[in-house]
Parts: structure tokens; sequence; C-alpha cells
């Protein structure tokens, strides 16, 4: 049984849904890829980006661990959800 891990990506951007979805290999790869991604967000998304650590917490629902991430804006229709699903490769 060969697994790979999936990167789900859900983004809610003003009401708008998009998912995408990254096959990786290996964990190791996957978390890159979500590391990534995070990275994105923070600096460069339009609606996520450009705020201290502080003003995160104080105006962003933000939860993250190793194989997930997840911010809302619970005054705005955005947030973004990425989770790594571990799958066996179907041949």
């Amino acid at each position: 049984m060969e697994k790979i891990y999936i990167v789900l990506q859900e983004s809610n951007v003003d009401g708008a849904i998009i998912i995408n979805a990254t096959p990786c290999a290996t964990l190791k790869a996957a978390r890159k890829v979500m590391e990534d991604e995070v990275k994105l967000i923070l600096t460069e998304s339009h609606h996520f980006s450009g705020y201290t650590e502080e003003e995160m917490n104080d105006m962003f629902e933000v939860e993250k661990d190793p194989d997930s991430f997840y911010i809302n804006d619970p005054s705005d229709d955005y947030y973004e959800v990425l989770k790594i699903h571990e799958k066996e490769l179907v041949k």
C-alpha cells in the first residue's frame, strides 16, 4: 500500500469558495507545501496580509498545528482552511 498526502485548501474570498488540492509523495513535502501557502496568505493576501501578530490575534480567529491551518475574519466573508490528508494511492 502506497500512501500519498493531499494538501486540501478551502478559501472563502468575499463569499466565493475556492478549493485546491495538491498531492504530495511524503508528509514532509505536504507540510512544506502547507507552510509555503500559509506564508503566502499572511504576507501577500489582500485580506490577511500587512498585520502585526498582535493585530492578527485581535482581528482574526487563527488555529495552527503541523498538519492544519485555519484563519477566519469573523467580521467579513473571508477564511482559509488548509489540512493535510493521508490517503492510499489507488492504482
